[in-house]
């Protein structure tokens, strides 16, 4: 997995109502695409935030890498599937990131969008009785 750039800005932050509006003012129209938990938050896959930093790529490196990205109004961003499967290839990941995440697509449509790699598939099974369970817990 290619390292992502991190970049923050406290006066934009600052200046942004919520969070996509933050990644919008910081990233929109640019050659930047968001990846890892910055995705993941984008893409509503992770409730949490990480405050002022934001996780991108770069576009070229994204097709030189042929990682999955997507674009809505101008804002680039990796797709569900490919955050997912950074997320769990990332072993220095927080875990509440990926149970959220794998949470959401489990009750979405039972994984059907996702395809995990399989250098991910042990990691995958790992998390996945977790992620299950994870809005049943009290």
């Amino acid at each position: 997995m290619l390292q992502p750039i991190i970049l923050q800005n406290q006066d934009v932050y600052n200046r942004s109502s919520y969070k996509t509006q933050y990644f919008r003012n910081m990233i929109q129209d640019t050659d930047y695409v968001l990846c890892s938990v910055s995705a993941a938050e984008y893409l509503g896959l992770y409730s949490g935030t990480l405050g002022t930093r934001i996780y991108v790529l770069t576009k070229s490196d994204c097709i030189k890498n042929h990682i999955e990205f997507s674009e809505h109004y101008n804002l680039l961003y990796t797709t569900v599937n490919q955050t997912i499967n950074d997320l769990l290839s990332d072993d220095t990941m927080d875990e509440q990131v990926i149970l959220e995440s794998l949470a959401d697509q489990f009750h979405k449509n039972n994984y059907a969008d996702l395809t995990i790699t399989p250098e991910n598939q042990q990691a995958f099974q790992h998390f996945k009785p977790h992620a299950e369970a994870y809005y049943s817990y009290e």
